[in-house]
């Protein structure tokens, strides 16, 4: 079998852009996959295509991504990011694809899998609101979706103007993902600059009144965007004991031994888990793994799309599970990168759960660019395993060309 062409396109989501890849054969067998990395979609795109002439796979057998994955890591003297990882993501995914549709099965078993029975727990973004009422209702919205646990960003940061749908699409309010609208704290404030007590305050008023409406039914997730200092961290912990079930990105991730700090401080009194690692690129990301070699977190959450593909996922959950921490993949991304997640999922032995945007235009996303969205559709907190070979979903070219690129330029903390 030898690749014939590489295809990349941008792909409209709503509020960000989808990068998907094809990989076409002589054997008329198509590999696709999506990553995502927003201000920086074009670029990608482009690393993509640089790849495929540098390396020169075309003509090349797709069925060896390991191979591939070493020769277009190495293709580059300089040390490599963020950008070339996802390239390579894009490219090494798409291959896994075509392996497994040659033989005939799922991803996750070439892997070994599965490792869960038969559906994979996900959770769903649940906007902040302007208030802790309109909070309490959003949250009220995703459990009726069947959701039992969800996250939001940091609420008064990331406060909406604008009331949000029911469905949780958020998105109608101007503004990058969940995230919603800006709130009372600057985009630009970072963790070093000085911030009122009366803020921390603020958020943890929201959360107490989601309690207060919902009780213990439901498990609440907050992220931070790396946006607090240690010190005003321990305040949030301290202040959502009880409240919260979960801290991601506290702090800056590089920032180990802060992290280090803040699970201690947690365990100490009781609070949430600590979660980081979206910004993980693969297994060669010496400092950033040490939040799981260290053991500074609970949960691990890389990106597969911005570290490396299946290959490097697996490698990185093995030194997760060697230091007894869980992973929840990141994946506030589109349908395709639900598919890749759920095989993902499906073959690690510490798979927590599965991130998913969750709400009624995602739905419809998937509706408009897959042929068989169902295979990722969730009910009751859950998503079935796929059964089908490859990702187990394909494309519908026709709802992908309809979706032509647009440039979006949004807050991205």
């Amino acid at each position: 079998m030898k690749i014939t062409e590489i295809d990349v396109r941008l792909v409209d989501a709503n509020f960000r852009n989808l990068i998907i890849t094809q990989i076409h054969t002589n054997k008329g067998i198509t590999g696709a996959s999506e990553v995502v990395t927003k201000r920086f979609d074009d670029a990608t795109m482009h690393a993509v295509r640089n790849l495929t002439e540098n390396i020169a796979l075309v003509g090349k057998d797709p069925r060896q991504p390991a191979l591939h994955f070493e020769r277009m890591y190495r293709d580059n003297q300089w040390t490599i990011g963020t950008i070339a990882v996802t390239a390579i993501s894009a490219i090494e995914m798409a291959m896994w694809d075509i392996k497994g549709k040659e033989i005939g099965r799922p991803i996750y078993e070439l892997f070994g899998g599965p490792t869960f029975e038969d559906k994979i727990p996900v959770y769903c973004h649940v906007p902040g609101g302007s208030s802790p009422t309109e909070f309490a209702d959003n949250i009220t919205s995703a459990r009726q979706r069947g959701y039992r646990v969800m996250k939001t960003t940091l609420p008064v940061y990331y406060g909406q103007v604008k009331r949000v749908s029911h469905d949780g699409s958020e998105y109608e309010a101007s503004g990058a993902a969940y995230s919603g609208t800006k709130g009372k704290v600057d985009g630009s404030q970072n963790e070093h600059q000085w911030i009122s007590s009366q803020i921390i305050e603020e958020i943890i008023e929201y959360f107490q009144y989601a309690r207060q409406i919902h009780g213990k039914n439901i498990e609440l997730w907050v992220d931070c965007h790396a946006r607090l200092s240690s010190a005003t961290a321990i305040k949030l912990i301290h202040g959502l004991k009880g409240l919260v079930d979960l801290i991601e990105e506290p702090v800056p991730p590089e920032d180990i031994s802060g992290l280090q700090i803040l699970k201690q401080a947690s365990y100490a009194c009781g609070g949430p888990k600590i979660a980081a690692g979206e910004r993980t690129a693969t297994i060669y990301d010496r400092n950033m793994l040490q939040m799981v070699t260290k053991q500074a977190i609970d949960i691990f959450q890389p990106d597969l799309g911005n570290s490396g593909g299946f290959g490097q996922f697996h490698e990185l959950a093995g030194v997760a599970a060697m230091n007894n921490v869980a992973l929840a993949p990141h994946n506030p991304n589109g349908p395709l990168s639900v598919a890749q997640g759920l095989q993902a999922m499906a073959f690690i032995r510490n798979g927590h759960i599965l991130e998913t945007v969750g709400n009624q235009k995602e739905t419809q996303l998937a509706e408009e660019i897959l042929k068989n969205p169902q295979v990722i559709q969730s009910q009751d907190g859950y998503i079935n395993l796929p059964t089908t070979p490859g990702l187990g979903v394909e494309l519908n070219i026709a709802g992908i060309l309809d979706r032509p690129f647009k440039r979006y330029y949004q807050t991205t903390r």
